[in-house]
């Protein structure tokens, strides 16, 4: 695929899909012209109590979440370096028994 082949696809797509937000609109358009008042207010009020709702519960969660790392729950999960040997203080290493810098 050469380069130009790749750029007129990109571009393609990004007319399609800005032809069928563009649809989508006026679609949305439509459906709020053709209710009265009251159910457009209905509706804009179902809607802010409805995201309302989804902050709480996602500050709910937050703070969860901050709880836990701070409580250490996490931490707390299987250890993964118990039963192995520790490389650094094995007696039969050969760095124990030399000095480290100087020879």
């Amino acid at each position: 695929m050469t380069l130009k082949d790749f750029l007129q696809k990109a571009f393609t797509k990004d007319k399609e899909f800005k032809k069928a937000q563009k649809e989508r609109k006026i679609e949305r358009i439509l459906d709020q012209r053709e209710k009265n008042a009251n159910e457009r207010e209905l509706e804009r009020f179902n809607e802010e109590q409805r995201q309302e709702a989804i902050k709480m519960k996602l500050d709910q969660i937050r703070k969860q979440k901050r709880r836990e790392i701070f409580s250490g729950n996490i931490i707390d999960k299987k250890n993964i370096f118990l039963g192995h040997k520790s490389i650094l203080s094995d007696g039969t290493s050969t760095l124990s028994k030399q000095n480290m810098f100087f020879k």
